[in-house]
């Protein structure tokens, strides 16, 4: 393992000084950064490091714990305000490799998001690595560099570091940096606006506010649940994140998405009938079997225009529709499996189907990523601009010159 020099910034002093000199040096435009944390047995996420690599090639580790101990018992957000100083430069450009984790994480220290951010995954979607892409088998496609994982489950949050912990994660910046270098010469001007449309999707603080009360919409696998099953579910949704939230603690510790799905599907009427729903927690039932209860009893005394309603179903598709359904889901089928995406990411059949029925589809199909690979070439294709051919072996987008196609002979 090469070892890579770097600063070590361990007080509030250290901290005011490191990102100041960022800050007010017209030479640093950028800066490569990334954070380790902790996760394990809590609900909010523990910030352990933060490194960064300036653009001149300058690394830094940035030791949370070390910073909070030397700040005299202050409060943490006075501790990092030059972190959220920089984080909040607008002349500075954060590059992240998956940005929303460390934005999540960081989003704690003073509740406030950062401004002007990259995020190399989105960006290398565009150059074939696929979606939700690690770090590593990233750098190693585009750049072959192959890095060093041996720290993947280590504890962050244990002092002293030790010298492998500290490269790998100076690891984490070190490459990032060549990699931003790599998708700025390698992707269109069309393509960068698009990974810059949607890094500021990312930075909505809606993303990272907390609203119990919201929790409900996450759980999966209710969509043809009645609307009083439904009810059920948003109950014990809202419960659990409040607990989890109050105490610290992961969600599915007291009860997991299963669990309230399979209550909310046959709502028991006793605390006793919670001991028989599957894969529920006895110790659970007895501690928390009696307000589980009352919430079901809650939602069975409001009436039925309180209880929270399914989304609208789209109107049934025409024969012709169908048609035109199915050659638009083989064109994604094809874009998926250029760029390496699974096909409901990039769009699912509900969504042309509101295209088609002009009506807004459920994914931001019309921005980003999508738009680019996917929205306009099927906006194209709509307004008769564009064709799908076959080409050696594969479906391909074909300009129309200014001759209209005639239907075939019946």
């Amino acid at each position: 393992m090469t070892k890579q020099a770097f600063l070590s910034v361990e007080t509030e002093s250290q901290l005011h000084d490191y990102c100041h000199e960022i800050i007010h040096n017209p030479e640093i435009t950028w800066v490569a950064m990334d954070t380790e944390f902790v996760r394990e047995d809590t609900y909010f996420p523990k910030l352990s490091l933060v490194q960064i690599q300036n653009c001149l090639g300058q690394a830094a580790i940035i030791d949370p714990l070390k910073i909070q101990e030397s700040h005299n018992n202050q409060t943490t957000s006075n501790a990092f305000n030059p972190l959220i100083e920089l984080l909040c430069d607008p002349h500075t450009l954060k590059v992240f490799h998956c940005a929303r984790q460390d934005i999540e994480v960081l989003y704690q220290l003073a509740h406030r998001l950062p401004v002007s951010i990259f995020d190399t995954q989105i960006a290398t979607l565009f150059l074939k690595h696929g979606e939700m892409a690690g770090f590593a088998r990233v750098v190693k496609e585009a750049l072959g560099i192959t890095i060093d994982k041996s720290q993947t489950r280590t504890n962050w949050h244990t002092r002293p570091l030790s010298e492998e912990q500290i490269q790998y994660a100076l690891d984490d910046v070190r490459y990032l940096a060549p990699l931003y270098k790599h998708c700025l010469k390698n992707l269109t001007k069309a393509q960068l606006n698009a990974v810059t449309e949607d890094c500021t999707t990312l930075l909505n603080p809606a993303l990272y506010t907390l609203n119990p009360k919201e929790a409900g919409k996450k759980i999966k696998g209710i969509k043809n649940y009645k609307p009083k099953q439904r009810a059920i579910v948003f109950a014990l949704a809202e419960w659990r994140e409040q607990f989890a939230m109050k105490h610290n603690q992961p969600k599915k510790w007291v009860m997991s998405d299963e669990v309230i799905t399979q209550i909310a599907k046959r709502p028991p009427k006793t605390v006793e009938a919670l001991y028989k729903v599957p894969n529920i927690k006895s110790s659970s039932v007895m501690a928390y079997g009696q307000e589980w209860i009352a919430l079901i009893d809650q939602v069975f005394a409001q009436s039925a225009d309180q209880w929270p309603q399914p989304p609208p179903k789209h109107p049934t598709p025409t024969a012709q529709e169908e048609a035109i359904i199915q050659l638009i889901m083989a064109y994604a089928q094809q874009i998926a499996i250029e760029y390496r995406l699974n096909l409901h990411s990039l769009v699912q059949r509900n969504d042309i189907i509101a295209i088609l029925q002009h009506q807004p589809p459920e994914k931001p199909l019309f921005s980003g990523w999508r738009n680019q690979l996917f929205g306009q070439p099927v906006q194209d294709l709509l307004n008769e601009k564009k064709a799908l051919i076959i080409s050696q072996q594969a479906i391909r987008l074909h300009c129309i010159e200014n001759t209209k196609q005639e239907a075939p002979n019946a």
